[in-house]
């Protein structure tokens, strides 16, 4: 399946620029623990990675120029993509925890919640995709992608989540990889979709010799 091609990719991304990947999952957590930078922070790894998806050329240059782009849109757009599927959660939580016929409503609010984490994967590599990152095409554009791919967007999303589980039990890529490779799944969960439309550059072809 289309996805478990995209999980190769993210290996071997990972493997060819592992030095740039850990340097800017480090700029990361530093920047996330400082809090006031998380926003700035999570834009440089975006931009980074999703130039390593487009396959165009990296170093760390990009993520000090990631973070200093549009600072204002971009805590924004962090706000929102970590907010709404929070919200949703707490909806869910509340209602689920209900005795009366209402408790259904927390069944909704829970594949609500599946539904935005599947959206929200989209919105930083959407903000880099763009020449000209606009909110509206942004969110339109995730919420297509998300319902148009249901079972590749939720199979990357697991994806995820499975490297985040392996990162939190393994301890030290949580430090060194996991920010990264997240956003490299992300990015390339994005550009596959967009390669089969023509909108994102194919993986180089090595020649044999």
């Amino acid at each position: 399946m289309k996805a478990f091609v995209v999980m190769g990719r993210v290996f071997k991304a990972a493997y060819e620029e592992l030095f740039i990947c850990i340097y800017m999952s480090v700029l990361w957590w530093i920047g996330t623990v400082l809090v006031v930078t998380a926003a700035p922070a999570t834009a440089g790894l975006f931009r980074v990675t999703n130039r390593i998806a487009n396959y165009k050329r990296v170093d760390s240059s990009f993520f000090w120029e990631g973070a200093k782009f549009q600072i204002g849109r971009t805590w924004l757009l962090f706000i929102l993509a970590l907010g709404i599927p929070v919200a949703i959660a707490f909806n869910s939580y509340f209602y689920i925890n209900l005795e009366s016929w209402v408790r259904i409503l927390g069944i909704f609010f829970l594949w609500l919640f599946v539904v935005a984490v599947m959206v929200g994967q989209y919105l930083f590599p959407l903000f880099w995709q763009q020449d000209e990152p606009d909110f509206k095409l942004i969110f339109r554009n995730a919420a297509i992608l998300a319902l148009k791919y249901p079972v590749y967007t939720f199979l990357m999303l697991l994806f995820q989540l499975l490297l985040l589980v392996l990162s939190v039990l393994l301890t030290l890529p949580l430090v060194l990889l996991a920010p990264a490779l997240i956003a490299l799944t992300a990015n390339f969960a994005l550009c596959g979709l967009l390669q089969e439309m023509g909108l994102a550059p194919e993986p180089p072809v090595i020649s044999g010799t």
